[in-house]
């Protein structure tokens, strides 16, 4: 018979913070996912946090990191060794991490029986961090079967929490989710595979610049409603690495639909009759520059006439 726990004993432990990897965002132990539309550099973001991780940094995108064995395990089933080796030496031209700091992390292109080739490689080397990408390409049974999805996901539940470490996987979303706000029920699926996340991330383009990216946290059972309700805005370089700009975009202004562009408009006319400058009214709206901000007002202007007359009205 399992043993018992009892409140008692678990109030004595003193747990006044929940253990985490990555600032409040990512736990030490459990499941978490990262998903998004094809081509929103997913991968990149993940080999990125794997870099930093292994290497030791105390941070990544400017926020708090916390590894303890600087080690990563990364399961690729779609770039083999030799796209990886070019990817890696591509994003350490901008991060600049010493080789030899780099042994920690570990790739599996073969993933045959994974589930006993990890077991066995942390009982060798723990790690921080788990990453497999992709879910699809392990996950042989019905998708939206929720007891399939649920008996697959606990052996890796199992295994995090008998080692101690995360496991992220990379999953997609489903088709045009893009023009609604982030949620944690995009994911491709039954919500089974959502349920047992205890944190997912939505990586999604910026509406207007392919140049940004915006990190969602759409599902956090830990973290404050306001950390799960605005983007972490990031500039995505061309040696495709992240850096973080420091802004913060709520999820209802990055979807493309006329309700929430009115929306938008109406809140830069006011900001604008509160005197507030571009720069300023740009900052609020996750913009660098006042550019890209007046860039859209034209468009909106354009596409709606009868804001543009106002505006002459009003000006006379």
């Amino acid at each position: 018979m399992e043993k018992e726990i009892t409140a008692e004993y678990l109030l004595l432990q003193n747990v006044t913070e929940i253990p985490t990897l990555w600032g409040a965002y990512m736990q030490k132990a459990g499941l978490g996912c990262i998903c998004g539309a094809s081509d929103t550099g997913k991968s990149a973001f993940l080999r990125q946090l794997a870099m930093c991780v292994a290497a030791g940094r105390d941070e990544f995108l400017g926020i708090p990191l916390h590894p303890i064995h600087r080690s990563v395990i990364y399961v690729s089933t779609e770039d083999d060794a030799l796209a990886t080796a070019y990817l890696l030496y591509k994003q350490n031209k901008d991060l600049k991490i010493p080789i030899e700091e780099l042994r920690g992390l570990r790739f599996i292109f073969d993933a045959t029986d994974l589930l006993l080739q990890l077991e066995e490689r942390l009982t060798a080397q723990p790690a921080d961090l788990i990453i497999i990408d992709c879910f699809a390409d392990l996950y042989y049974g019905n998708i939206n079967e929720s007891n399939q999805v649920r008996t697959f996901l606990q052996q890796y539940l199992q295994l995090a929490e008998r080692h101690q470490c995360l496991v992220l996987f990379l999953h997609h979303c489903g088709k045009r989710t893009e023009d609604l706000p982030p949620s944690k029920h995009h994911l491709l699926g039954s919500q089974a595979f959502e349920g047992k996340m205890r944190l997912v991330f939505e990586l999604r383009t910026d509406i207007d610049s392919n140049q940004y990216k915006h990190l969602c946290c759409v599902k956090g059972n830990y973290l404050s409603q306001r950390d799960k309700s605005a983007s972490i805005k990031l500039k995505f370089q061309e040696n495709m690495t992240f850096e973080n700009t420091g802004l913060h975009v709520p999820f209802d202004l990055l979807v493309k639909s006329d309700k929430q562009d009115a929306v938008k408009y109406d809140r830069i006319k006011e900001l604008q009759s509160q005197g507030k400058t571009q720069d300023e009214i740009a900052e609020e709206f996750g913009y660098s520059n006042k550019s890209g901000i007046c860039k859209w007002v034209s468009r909106y202007e354009k596409k709606h006439p009868e804001c543009r007359k106002q505006k002459d009205r009003n000006s006379e």
